[in-house]
């Protein structure tokens, strides 16, 4: 369980560092088509089912982090409008696609590192749906919701009625984080990346 905490942490630093580099290269409001964008919301929600506790259900076992997100609304009375506006849009029909629409709103409202942090500061509300050693249970959970951080200085909008949330498939693309050795302008890049989320922080 350390061992996947720890690698889902480093995933979803990379994941971040390489969202706000792009983006700012790029310098316009990014959409669901954009790839970086696309692999960060899968990072994000391989970190949310992280030790999920298998809630049974006549249907098998159902592990959702729609659930834990639901939850915002009780510590952040604003994330309400969120919660409602997942649960209005047409064609959602899982609870897996609602944690995905969700996250794509709080992200668009630039909200999504204050929701987490919210969420990962009420361990006792969260035992509910978490096992103790789960990544949201412990301090890479923390680190974590603190990168999202960064994030706020990226546009988003996405169109949600028309995106299937329900059925996509959630692969890590390791491909995009793999960096040729050979170049000395990685390093000045990360540089910059730091200088950046430092600012933000």
């Amino acid at each position: 369980m350390a061992n996947e905490r720890m690698n889902l942490m480093n995933m979803a630093k990379l994941s971040i560092k390489g969202l706000i580099e792009s983006a700012l290269n790029l310098g316009r409001t990014l959409d669901s088509d954009y790839a970086p964008l696309q692999q960060f919301f899968v990072v994000m929600e391989h970190c949310l089912k992280h030790g999920l506790k298998a809630k049974k259900t006549f249907l098998g076992q159902n592990k959702s982090f729609w659930g834990p997100l639901e939850l915002v609304e009780k510590l952040v009375p604003e994330a309400a409008e969120i919660t409602a506006s997942v649960k209005d849009l047409p064609g959602l029909k899982t609870p897996v696609g609602r944690g995905r629409a969700w996250l794509r709103l709080a992200l668009m409202q630039k909200k999504l590192s204050e929701y987490m942090k919210a969420l990962i500061n009420k361990k006792e509300l969260l035992s509910e749906f978490y096992e103790p050693n789960a990544l949201m249970m412990e301090e890479e959970g923390a680190i974590i919701a603190g990168l999202l951080v960064g994030l706020n200085v990226i546009d988003a909008n996405f169109c949600m009625k028309g995106e299937d949330l329900d059925s996509q498939v959630g692969v890590i693309d390791f491909s995009m984080y793999l960096k040729d050795g050979n170049s000395s302008k990685g390093t000045e890049g990360d540089g910059q990346i730091t200088a950046i989320l430092d600012q933000k922080n």
